[in-house]
């Protein structure tokens, strides 16, 4: 009977010891933005199997830490890749088909006296000149963007989707207004942000923080212009999505990125 009772409990303590590290295992965030028209189903194998279907935009998904090989399809192909996640600034972004690349109306509606510049970056950049009422432009391509402008005595910002249906309509609410319909203040000026690409090919890098940008990085030196604060980035080339996050001091910031890293 001991020696029954001892099997048991030595059964159970290794089943227990199998069972822990499973329940104690760490989970986060894997942040997936689909920058497509339309729903893009996703496949991920690694410590656990997951399979997500995404409508367009920004999305968080918890999954177990561990490294995962990734597959979609998209414009017409299967696109893969790998992807490590162990915080949760990890991201995975589905770009936009060459061939989806779409131009629809997009109406600003401005309650503010002054003519602005309302600046936009996305899957293209504009500077949009707007005056006080609607202001309409037929040819703005689709897709998410990080905006600002600048009234009521600071910089504004937000963010706005440009939809293919053309009824897109972004308010510019008058100063008094504002406390109700509250935006992003941004207190500081722009400073300098450095990034070296060792990629023989464009690279589109998009960076969330204080403010969001998307910017195409060509081979060489890259000169922009950022809000202060600190930013995670992520990007794709191939097929590998890297991200990572810097700090913009006044003093400006310089980094690369390279296919060796």
């Amino acid at each position: 009977m001991k020696k029954k009772l001892f099997l048991l409990l030595t059964v159970f303590a290794i089943a227990l010891a199998t069972v822990v590290p499973a329940l104690a295992a760490t989970s986060w965030d894997l942040n997936i933005h689909n920058n497509t028209e339309g729903d893009v189903k996703i496949t991920l194998t690694g410590p656990k199997n997951y399979t997500f279907t995404l409508e367009p935009g920004k999305w968080s998904k918890t999954v177990v830490e561990g490294t995962y090989k990734y597959s979609y399809t998209t414009c017409g192909s299967k696109q893969s890749g790998e992807v490590k996640v162990e915080n949760d600034h990890t991201w995975i972004y589905i770009v936009t088909c060459a061939d989806e690349a779409l131009f629809a109306k997009f109406v600003v509606s401005s309650h503010l006296g002054q003519a602005l510049t309302l600046s936009m970056v996305g899957p293209q950049n504009y500077d949009l000149a707007i005056e006080l009422g609607s202001n309409r432009f037929l040819d703005i391509q689709t897709g998410f963007y990080a905006y600002t402008y600048d009234a009521c005595g600071t910089t504004l910002a937000g963010e706005v989707r440009v939809l293919k249906n053309g009824t897109t309509n972004l308010i510019l609410y008058a100063c008094e207004q504002l406390a109700n319909h509250p935006l992003l203040p941004i207190t500081s000026s722009p400073s300098n942000l450095r990034i070296g690409s060792h990629y023989a090919f464009p690279v589109r890098i998009t960076l969330l923080g204080p403010n969001n940008y998307s910017f195409e990085l060509v081979t060489g030196l890259n000169r922009l212009n950022v809000q202060l604060g600190t930013y995670g980035y992520f990007f794709t080339a191939y097929g590998v999505t890297k991200s990572g996050t810097f700090t913009v001091s006044e003093a400006g910031v310089t980094f690369i990125i390279s296919p060796l890293h």
